[in-house]
């Protein structure tokens, strides 16, 4: 039993380490702030619990006086609350992201950073998985949706546009939506040019996996009833730890303030 502990600790400690390394350059990179110190934190803490000498050092050092013990009970109470509520969220986002939506659903393609010289790393996956769909699915329309922000020299909807054009999509099966600046929006207006054109309104989500459950959550909140499927990009492991933690803080936002 005391073997099998160590080698769990030992395994923890570990991956705990790849994490602190993984958020610390992620964060020099500009990756999610909030999210990167997060999951850096997060990780640390894992750490220290996983070896029992870090772990009983700190313990003695905290409990000399009464408030460092109240102090050390309550952080660790803070995390293991927080890495419950993060092991329950990302289940929850595998299991939306597993969801496959009815043939020939009408793709909703939700946009993401248009760089000056094309799609970002995150857009071009999800122009990816589009085409991919189109193509599985000859009868079905996509509607591309996002807006121009500042430091984009065109509308996300026009990159994806431009791009599946130029991978032989028919432009007639491709509406753009570029005046949303969030996915709330992205959907509300999406709904719009659905039903103006009659298309069909069960809906293929495409985006990146982690994204899928708040997706999910906002055409609840707006109210749609029709098969919601996922349509997932390929993530590079680059951003999938990051943008799964942003989702974390996102969820409660979006529930609460939307």
């Amino acid at each position: 039993m005391k073997i099998a502990l160590t080698t769990i600790r030992s395994i923890f400690a570990i991956i705990a380490i790849v994490f602190i390394i993984y958020f610390i350059v992620s964060l020099i990179s500009g990756l999610d702030k909030l999210a990167c110190v997060a999951g850096l934190l997060l990780s640390a803490w894992i750490m220290c619990v996983s070896i029992k000498p870090i772990y009983a050092n700190i313990k003695d050092l905290c409990f000399k006086t009464g408030f460092t013990h109240v102090l050390f009970v309550a952080v660790n109470v803070c995390f293991i609350i927080f890495a419950v509520y993060g092991v329950i969220v990302t289940g929850a986002i595998v299991i939306s992201a597993s969801q496959a939506p009815a043939e020939n659903s009408t793709a909703v393609v939700l946009g993401a950073q248009v760089k000056p010289w094309g799609p970002s790393t995150i857009l071009r996956g999800r122009i990816n998985a589009a085409e991919k769909y189109l193509n599985e699915n000859p009868d079905s329309y996509a509607v591309l949706t996002g807006g121009q922000g500042d430091d984009e020299p065109i509308s996300e909807a026009q990159s994806m546009y431009e791009t599946l054009e130029e991978k032989g999509i028919d432009s007639k099966r491709l509406y753009q939506e570029d005046k949303a600046v969030n996915t709330t929006e992205n959907f509300e207006y999406s709904l719009q040019i659905i039903k103006e054109n009659e298309l069909n309104e069960d809906l293929a989500i495409v985006t990146d996996g982690f994204h899928q459950l708040r997706a999910r959550i906002i055409c609840m909140q707006l109210g749609i009833k029709q098969n919601v499927g996922a349509v997932n990009a390929d993530t590079s492991f680059r951003y999938l730890p990051v943008f799964t933690v942003r989702e974390w803080f996102a969820l409660p936002y979006q529930v609460l303030f939307r």
